[in-house]
Order: structure tokens, then sequence, then C-alpha cells
């Protein structure tokens, strides 16, 4: 599975905007029952700092708008029903990239492909929740990392 975007390259700068970059994905693999996307700053002491999740998205969908999902638990994207979860920051939705002093952070983005069409998730879950609920169920995955 491959994962891109048009809004950056891998590990190369991410846009300061503070809607989610445009993503897309190829190279799904057969058997595929939905996909989940994740964004994660890899470069937080404490561990994982998730920026964004999304869940329940169907193997069919091959991409997502720079943008195109508001700050909702639940929406609609085609008339497709996608849940997004909490992200560290208590919001639902996409955290955009905080500014550091004197470094660089890494932002890796994740898709995951896997054996089930809904994931079991409580009604507000976070990145970290996705996780354990897609332990056991991941087919492949691919990754995209940028900077800001």
């Amino acid at each position: 599975m491959k994962l891109r975007s048009d809004s950056f390259r891998n590990r190369a700068a991410m846009p300061a905007a503070q809607a989610h970059p445009q993503l897309s994905w190829s190279e799904v693999p057969a058997g595929t029952a939905s996909l989940a996307v994740l964004c994660l700053e890899g470069d937080v002491p404490d561990g994982d700092c998730f920026h964004w999740s999304v869940v329940d998205i169907p193997p069919t969908l091959a991409a997502l708008a720079g943008g195109a999902l508001p700050a909702e638990a639940e929406t609609l994207l085609d008339g497709v029903p996608l849940r997004q979860g909490m992200n560290d920051h208590r919001g639902y939705g996409y955290h955009a990239p905080l500014p550091a002093q004197n470094a660089t952070r890494h932002y890796i983005f994740r898709i995951y492909a896997l054996d089930v069409a809904r994931l079991e998730l409580p009604p507000q879950f976070t990145g970290a929740d996705v996780l354990n609920a897609i332990y056991g169920h991941i087919i492949d995955e691919a990754q995209l990392i940028g900077a800001y």
C-alpha cells in the first residue's frame, strides 16, 4: 500500500494550514473492509501525540481532499459516513502542527488497511483507542512523514 499527498512530499516541509492536508492512497490489498488514518507527532518526549484519527473509511475511497473533513465526531464525505476521534489537543478532527522553538518536528500520517468494516470504539475515542482497536485487524499499512 502507498500513501502520498499533493500538499507535501515525504520527509519534506508541511504547509502551515489549519486544515488537514490532502492524502491519497493506492494498492489497497484485497480483503480490506475499511481503512483508518492516524496523524501523530513523533518527537514528543512523553510518547505519541495524536493530531488526527479517521476511521471506517471504505476501501473504495482513494483520497481525502485537503480540508474536506470538518472538526466533528461524525461527518459525511460524499455521502459516506466517517468517524473522527478526539485529538490530543482536546478537539475533534485534525489539529494542525504547532511551531517548535529551534526544532523541527515530524508528523507521521499512517493509513491502515483493516479486515473489519467498523471499528469497535467508544463514542469519544482517541488515536490511542484506534491503535488498540486495530490490533489484530491490520492487513497492510503505509506512512508519510511531514516536517514542521
